[in-house]
């Protein structure tokens, strides 16, 4: 053992603890000024109390006491901070938190430039060429889908044709690659030599002037389109994109790619070999991307050396020498660059010179829209078929928004994904590396979630089924089919602050619901219908047919007198009940006497049996005049003054009709409501269909009247509750199907181009209600939305649905599908006709109603009496309703009594609503063609992000109450791919990963779900003196606060009780008490206070100050609508 070695072991240890007993007494846990110095007077005070007793401030001994108590400090906060500068949680210096950043292997990102398409719009050349008519087009300008110009697009290929290099031609791309669904070819422009393709040009953005650069770009083995590193190459790429949608479609066309910034250059000389060479670059604001190194040969050519997120990490990829031509790179301050270098085992050390290409951009987030980015004018200069050198000069225009500029990553983003990052060790395998690798990978990903829909198993030699019906079709068969009406009523809320706001909810919010099928079905199921003839006089109306469209026919209604046939007039031209057969009305046709309409609406002679069909309904989308031409018939081109949707055969005649409703009110009538609104009374509004379409046929009602269409219910304080009539159909099932529809989401038929939608049909085998006849034909309803619980749970047992066109859902087909079909009297009893629900409390105590099969239950007796005196004929647990009481009852055996007793007890946990069960029927979903997945992937993971762009442009839409901010659309999976293409990179061979934005949940305020919005109420405490607007704004704050998305995950559950403990917590000196109260009036108090997500949903805060009301105490009255 060494000397040294030996003495430290054997007597190191003493002197340690001998130097510390000196300080047995020391209070180590004086950190500061005060606490050092009274740390010293003290000691002092104990251990020296003879040799030191001047104590006043005065004492040079004091003044050095305070001396070594500020150095003392100074001391220990140097220590913390050094100390705290060393973990990544503690650390506050940038330059810190990369550096412990890099040792787990995670690069903090810099600024990400925003990038996109620029679409050719004209093009010019310079160069003498003609088109194949012989057309010279020197210097004439050729606009792209030009109308006025047969040849433009022939043209335009001869001017571009004219730019390329020498083994391309349009047709003849250098590469082609299939980018969902839009193909993309290269084409190389060519450049004088040595040029580098880049072409620089400034636009407006947001008022500020932005450098951009158009880039040459590729999809070489890649999914996605990247710029080919810049080199003086002489060539320079353009992209021609066909998504097969035409001409006009803005992914189709001639495209160059940009970004935002200057590429700037910067050489070193490395003179020997040296390990672990580094390079700074002292450019400001180098993107995240965008950073290449050439070695220059003595030639003057370039070798590439490639970029790698770590020279060490990546060295198991390398197996040659010539391969290990990587390098690494580390941001600095300011969003300065370090190239990083190997040590010549992993990685060449670089020695000669190397040139340095780097992109500054402005490092701002930002989003472009195409009207900032229009008429953009650049020029190219090209060589060429002669070798001459000639100039094309470029209109170009943004097609689409781009939205992918992002700043730097924040210190807490780097701390936050830095370990998150390191957990999923740069590749994505389980569930929590989808959700979290995506985070790391993208500084403008500010949340992620993903969900396995579909795993492996499903053989790639059969087209991918994905029994959800996202990815796939389906077509399924039922059983137990069920189809009821729902007739509750719809509500608003009205909320006034001047007159604008009422008018703009008469000509806006009132008119939208209004304009609904819900609405429109009351009035049709409702309201009277006119016979014709009928009492009003008139002749039997035939229908003549002039011309047929694909959708549609024209033709008009004559009367018949012997052989002559007369066009009739209609509308306000006559006086006979045809004065109701106006645009938008619902005619009945009926078939001659011995003929019978077939499934496609086509006469059949003969006797017609009990399932067949002897009248059809069509609705009348035009009329044009009086309906009839002046008594001439047709028009001249061949086209009838009337217009019926879909076929209806000659010699048909009108036996019934109801007359169009109207959602719209006059001036009159809303200047009289403003009236009473002011006064803040109570009124309603009366539809009278029996008046004429030049006539009012709204008008303004008392408040008690029963025939109301709109009732107006005044709250105090400027509100109104707004209840409006409304019928729902309904389809569900007991068990044999799950529903899925996708809202808002247009389907077509890849063959037809027409758009297709999710169907049930009833099938023709059921019987009449009733009766052992069969329905006869079968009746197609669809589907128009799915039920969502206020809690956020999809009930995916039931459907709403109604018989309209597909292209039109205001358009209805046939407006008695629900009579035909379960037999419903309007004003009859309709004993029997029903389908009942129970209600049900899942795990986490929210209560759903669910279908009971209609054996399960006997429906036969109307009163208690009737079923106690046939209780015995039945088992014990027999379910009854007894229709006449509205009321369910179960037999329950008496446990006192040995021998057979029961008890007949009421049950509140079942419902039940007018309709039908235990139909037979078809249910049809079609999934988007563009939502295919690759079948031999069989993993297919849904990635659900949030991007900053879209939530910002949200939260701005939540918070206008102006109206001047419109709602952004939702990132397309096009959009989300072109942004984010790395993701693929980092996937399992076995997977599909397909990209798709979050679902925002808003809530409480009017952007909020009907059935979502509520008013915050608040009790303000007896000791603040604010004023009730700023205890209002309070609330705002801090529900702005603690529904921030930094707190909220997705599929997250809401429960008030956490919002209310937040608010007490953050204002509890402004609020004793705070409720939420529901603005719908058929919900029960506390009906909000737990509310679901679904897991691609994320809560937001939609309420405003018309949301939240300052009264003086919790009562019975404060806590209703």
């Amino acid at each position: 053992m060494a000397t040294s070695s030996r003495q430290s072991s054997l007597f190191g240890v003493n002197d340690w603890k001998a130097i510390y007993q000196t300080f047995s007494q020391a209070d180590f846990r004086s950190y500061d000024y005060e606490t050092l110095r009274k740390s010293f007077i003290d000691y002092l005070r104990l251990y020296y109390p003879e040799n030191f007793n001047d104590y006043v401030e005065s004492s040079e001994f004091i003044a050095l006491l305070d001396v070594m108590s500020f150095m003392g400090q100074g001391l220990a906060f140097r220590n913390d901070l050094n100390a705290r500068e060393n973990f990544i949680d503690t650390a506050e210096r940038r330059d810190s938190v990369v550096k412990l950043a890099n040792l787990v292997g995670y690069t903090p990102k810099r600024n990400t430039c925003a990038s996109g398409y620029l679409k050719v719009q004209t093009v010019r050349t310079t160069e003498n060429i003609t088109d194949a008519n012989g057309v010279n087009l020197s210097n004439v300008p050729v606009t792209w889908n030009d109308p006025g110009n047969v040849n433009w697009l022939e043209q335009m290929n001869t001017i571009i044709n004219a730019t390329l290099i020498d083994t391309q031609r349009i047709g003849n791309p250098g590469n082609t690659t299939d980018i969902l669904g839009v193909n993309t070819s290269e084409y190389a422009i060519n450049l004088p030599a040595d040029t580098l393709p880049i072409v620089p040009f400034v636009s407006q953005v947001d008022g500020t002037s932005m450098n951009f650069e158009l880039v040459s770009a590729t999809a070489l083995d890649k999914t996605y389109v990247y710029e080919i590193p810049p080199a003086p190459t002489g060539k320079m790429n353009m992209l021609y994109r066909n998504d097969r949608l035409g001409f006009g479609s803005p992914n189709t066309g001639f495209m160059f790619y940009f970004k935002q910034g200057t590429l700037q250059s910067a050489v070193t000389s490395f003179q020997q070999q040296i390990a672990n060479e580094t390079y700074e670059i002292g450019i400001n604001g180098v993107n995240n991307t965008d950073t290449w190194l050439y070695q220059v040969n003595a030639n003057s050519t370039l070798t590439p050396w490639e970029e790698v997120e770590n020279v060490y990490a990546d060295a198991y990829l390398q197996t040659e020498s010539s391969s290990k031509k990587i390098f690494s790179v580390t941001s600095r301050a300011n969003d300065q660059v370090t190239y990083v270098f190997g040590d010549g085992v992993f990685s060449e050390i670089p020695v000669g010179t190397f040139r340095a290409y780097v992109r500054g951009s402005n490092g701002t987030t930002y989003t472009i829209e195409p009207s900032e980015m229009n008429g953009i004018s650049v020029t190219i200069s090209y060589i060429g078929r002669t070798g001459k050198s000639e100039t094309l000069s470029l209109q170009l225009g943004l097609p689409l928004t781009v939205s992918n500029a992002q700043t730097r990553e924040s210190i807490a983003q780097i701390k936050q994904r830095a370990p998150t990052r390191y957990y999923t060790q740069d590749r994505m395998v389980n569930g929590e590396d989808y959700t979290n690798f995506p985070y790391t990978l993208y500084s403008s990903i500010i949340k992620s979630s993903s969900t396995n829909r579909s795993s492996i198993g499903v053989s790639k030699n059969l087209d991918l089924l994905d029994p959800t019906g996202k990815y796939s079709s389906t077509n399924s068969f039922g059983d137990d089919g069920a189809l009821y009406q729902d007739n509750t009523d719809g509500f608003l809320s009205l909320t006034v602050n001047n007159t604008s706001d009422i008018i703009q909810f008469f000509t806006d919010d009132l008119a939208s619901v209004l304009a609904l099928n819900r609405a429109n079905q009351y009035y049709i199921q409702n309201y009277t219908r006119y016979a014709y003839p009928g009492t009003s006089g008139g002749t039997t109306l035939y229908w003549k047919t002039s011309s047929v469209d694909s959708s549609s026919e024209s033709g008009y209604f004559y009367t018949l007198s012997g052989t002559v046939e007369t066009p009739a007039p209609l509308g306000i031209f006559t006086t006979t009940n045809a004065k109701y057969a106006t645009t938008g009305a619902i005619v009945k046709l009926t078939a001659p006497a011995g003929s019978y309409f077939n499934s496609q609406n086509r006469l059949v002679a003969g006797i017609p049996s009990a399932s067949e069909k002897t009248y059809i309904w069509s609705t009348i989308l035009n009329v044009v005049g009086d309906g009839n031409n002046s008594g001439q018939g047709s028009f001249a081109n061949g086209k009838g003054p009337v217009t019926l949707n879909g076929f209806v055969p000659d010699t048909v005649t009108i036996t019934e009709i109801i007359p169009v409703f109207d959602n719209s009110l006059s001036t009159v009538v809303i200047q009289e409501a403003i009236l009473k609104i002011e006064l803040q009374q109570d009124f309603t509004l009366i539809f009278n269909n029996s008046l004429l379409i030049n006539q009012e046929r709204w008008s303004i009602g008392a408040p008690t009247a029963t025939n109301y269409f709109v009732k107006f219910t005044s709250l105090g304080n400027n509100r109104y509750t707004v209840t409006y009539r409304s019928l729902t159909y309904y389809f569900g099932s007991v068990a044999d199907t799950r529903f899925t529809f996708s809202k808002n989401e247009l389907v077509y038929d890849p063959f037809t181009g027409k758009i297709i939608q999710d169907f049930v049909n009833v099938l023709g085998i059921n019987t009449q209600f009733g009766k052992t006849t069969a329905l006869g034909s079968d009746t197609k309803v669809n589907i128009l939305g799915q039920t969502v619980e206020s809690d956020g749970y999809v009930n995916d047992f039931q459907v709403e649905v109604a018989a309209t066109d597909v292209n039109n859902s205001t358009l209805i087909l046939d407006p008695d599908f629900f009579n035909d079909i379960t037999g419903y009297v309007n004003t009859g009893a309709n004993i029997g006709l029903y389908v009942f629900f129970r209600t049900v409390t899942d795990p986490v105590n929210l209560t759903r109603k669910l279908i009971v099969p209609n054996t399960d239950i006997n429906y036969v007796y109307g009163t208690k009496n009737q079923i106690e005196t046939v209780k015995y004929e039945f088992p014990v647990g027999q379910l009854f309703y007894a229709y006449t009481e509205n009321k369910f009852y179960k037999t329950v055996q008496d446990p006192t009594v040995t021998t057979p007793f029961y008890v007949v007890t009421l049950q509140v946990d079942y419902s039940v609503k007018s309709g039908r069960q235990g139909l037979d029927y078809q249910y049809r979903h079609n999934a988007n063609n563009t939502t295919r997945i690759d079948p031999a992937t069989t993993n297919i993971i849904d990635l659900y992000l949030v991007t900053q762009s879209y939530y910002t442009a949200y939260k701005n839409w939540l918070q206008d109450i102006t109206d001047t901010v419109t709602m952004p659309t939702q990132p397309t999976l096009n959009e989300l791919q072109t942004d984010y293409p790395l993701v693929d990179d980092y996937k399992m061979l076995s997977d599909s990963v397909v990209l798709n934005s979050v679902t925002f949940k808003p809530l409480f305020g009017a952007k909020a779900d009907k059935s979502l919005q509520a008013t915050i109420k608040a009790v303000k405490s007896i000791t603040t003196n604010a004023s009730d607007s700023e205890v209002r704004s309070a609330i705002l704050s801090a529900m702005d606060t603690y529904f921030n998305i930094d707190n909220w995950n997705f599929g997250d559950t809401f429960f008030f009780s956490e919002l209310s403990a937040f608010l007490h917590e953050r204002i509890g000196d402004l609020i004793s008490s705070v409720v939420l109260v529901s603005d719908d009036p058929e919900k029960l108090f506390g009906d909000l206070y737990e509310i679901k997500c679904r897991p691609y949903e994320i809560f937001a805060n939609a309420a405003t100050t018309n949301d939240v009301v300052i009264v003086a105490a919790l009562t019975p009255d404060t806590l209703q609508s």
